[in-house]
């Protein structure tokens, strides 16, 4: 009986923390990445068409490091399991990487080029490294939920990205060298420094309480880790045999991507150059430096606010959206919830509440697309540093969607596709007797001894039939690695876009203008706001396809 009812609340609870701090710890390191690396970067003497080009690193790493590391821990036979030694191999790399930009002059005796270069390849790989332990994260939580609990588990991802958001943008105006002069004598070095501890702290918290069951290797598996070329080659040729599900949530990404680049590397610039702008007429005694400090600091605040924006939001939002899966999940424990007194009738209130005002997940989606499409394009008429800070903030419901609604389609989709498959296997209806690994099975399935269910869901998004090349090792399921690479490549494809884009356009300005401008910082303010507002375009084109995936 007690098999039946599934796990605790308490217990689900602790499962989802303990799989998805760490992404709040990988999300801290990025924050700082983005919203502090751009300025970081001008203060070495870059230019900012060049660095533009730089921010290429994440694509760039992207666009490789994510299916590699998906195919190759889908057949990592390790003691440790097959996400975790690559989560705790990046994290040894981010660390190095994020000590290099910290102490950047004093390893190069402070000579402009060789400093410029040195923090050029911190970056290019800690966002290498980033990328591989992103990848591992999202395909353990994949692995270890079953069909009926991807959306809660994707919504606390969400939930601890918005908190590290959080903690990493706080970090932008508060006066870190004062509070922690133990860590370092400048701000980026205090700041590179409790990135380096938050995140060994929340992966050892993933990889302890998480664990998996080490991956047997089969006789008749191919070797597909010991060529890397040939896991590449496998990667893009299952592209066109994926689930009609992932390859909506690709198409979604690629262009909804354009917009949020930008947004993410030049926000913070944005707002500073607004704050300097507007304040340059206004008289005082403050020098160039001092406005720019003090406009990094309402860059940083506006940041802060679209980030507890998010976190509000993905706190919030789970409770009024569903999923085929999600709704099976509410009917099957009506009778258990009302048995239980209070609570159960507490519990049934709510149902009836979400079932009046709640919205599919790809409504959800679009909704957010149309919302951030619109504030980038408001950027024509707003003018003043609180206007943008409205503007970021409101982002911060586009964003808290967009950390949870694609990766809640995918995990739901490759969950229920593998417990289908697993099903039909035990019934004997599938091709022949196939041995099932016990790391495909869900890790309160481990628990209980349920090994499916026999009622599936009707999927929200497309049949759980469809044809697939691209199975897990042992199973001939779909692999969470696999797929969730293939996934990231629509994501970093978009910032070779933008990054490209935005460096021509900077560029052009920056001949175009020939003598020194009246106001300079309103003038970079005009140029980040029209890579901004291209972004808007393309956001229109990616709530478009988000309602067709609705459909």
């Amino acid at each position: 009986m007690d098999s039946l009812a599934g796990p605790t609340v308490s217990s689900e609870l602790a499962q989802y923390l303990a799989l998805t701090v760490a992404l709040g710890g990988l999300q801290f390191v990025w924050s700082v990445e983005t919203g502090f690396g751009s300025l970081y970067l001008l203060s070495l003497g870059m230019k900012k068409s060049h660095v533009s080009l730089v921010w290429l690193a994440g694509p760039l790493s992207g666009l490789v490091t994510q299916p590699l590391v998906g195919i190759l821990s889908d057949n990592c036979t390790a003691k440790l399991g097959r996400r975790r030694p690559y989560i705790i191999g990046s994290t040894v790399a981010v660390v190095l990487c994020l000590v290099v930009i910290g102490w950047t002059r004093e390893l190069t005796g402070s000579r402009p080029v060789p400093t410029i270069w040195l923090a050029v390849f911190a970056f290019y790989a800690m966002d290498f490294a980033i990328n591989c332990i992103q990848a591992s994260m999202r395909a353990l939580i994949v692995d270890s939920l079953p069909t009926s609990r991807q959306d809660a588990g994707t919504a606390w991802a969400s939930r601890m990205i918005g908190a590290g958001n959080v903690a990493g943008y706080l970090m932008g105006f508060l006066d870190l060298v004062r509070l922690l002069p133990f860590l370092g004598s400048t701000h980026m070095q205090v700041l590179t420094s409790i990135a380096s501890l938050v995140l060994v702290a929340t992966v050892a918290v993933t990889c302890y309480f998480s664990p998996e069951i080490p991956l047997a290797r089969l006789p008749a598996q191919s070797d597909v880790s010991g060529s890397s070329l040939r896991a590449l080659s496998t990667i893009f040729t299952s592209i066109s045999s994926m689930p009609a599900a992932i390859k909506g949530v690709c198409r979604i990404q690629l262009f909804s991507w354009i917009g949020w680049f930008p947004f993410l590397f030049y926000g913070t610039t944005y707002v500073a150059h607004l704050y300097v702008a507007t304040h340059t007429d206004v008289g005082g005694n403050d020098s160039s430096a001092d406005l720019m400090e003090k406009g990094t600091r309402a860059g940083s605040l506006a940041m802060f606010a679209y980030a507890v924006s998010s976190l509000g939001f993905s706190v919030i939002l789970p409770n009024f959206a569903y999923s085929s899966a999600s709704r099976s999940v509410l009917r099957q424990r009506r009778s258990r919830a009302d048995t239980l007194s209070t609570i159960g009738q507490i519990q049934q209130v709510l149902r009836k509440a979400r079932r009046v005002v709640s919205v599919s997940l790809s409504k959800m989606w679009m909704i957010s697309l149309v919302v951030f499409s619109v504030a980038m394009l408001l950027t024509l008429v707003v003018s003043t540093v609180r206007g943008a800070t409205w503007l970021i903030a409101a982002c911060g419901f586009c964003w808290a969607v967009t950390i949870w609604v694609p990766f809640s389609i995918i995990g739901e989709t490759i969950s229920e596709f593998n417990s289908s498959e697993r099903s039909m296997r035990d019934e004997g209806r599938g091709d022949g007797y196939f041995p099932i690994d016990s790391a495909d099975i869900p890790m309160e399935e481990l628990a209980t001894g349920e090994q499916g269910s026999s009622t599936q869901p009707e999927h929200e998004f497309g049949s759980r039939n469809e044809d697939v090349l691209q199975r897990s090792p042992n199973t001939g399921g779909l692999s969470a690695g696999t797929i969730l690479g293939i996934h990231n490549v629509f994501i970093v494809v978009p910032q070779f876009i933008t990054a490209l884009a935005s460096s021509l356009i900077f560029a052009f300005f920056e001949h175009a203008s020939g003598s020194k401008p009246k106001n300079p910082d309103s003038q970079q303010a005009y140029e980040i706001a029209l890579v901004l507002r291209l972004g808007g375009i393309s956001s229109v084109v990616a709530a478009y396809y988000a309602w067709k995936l609705g459909h």
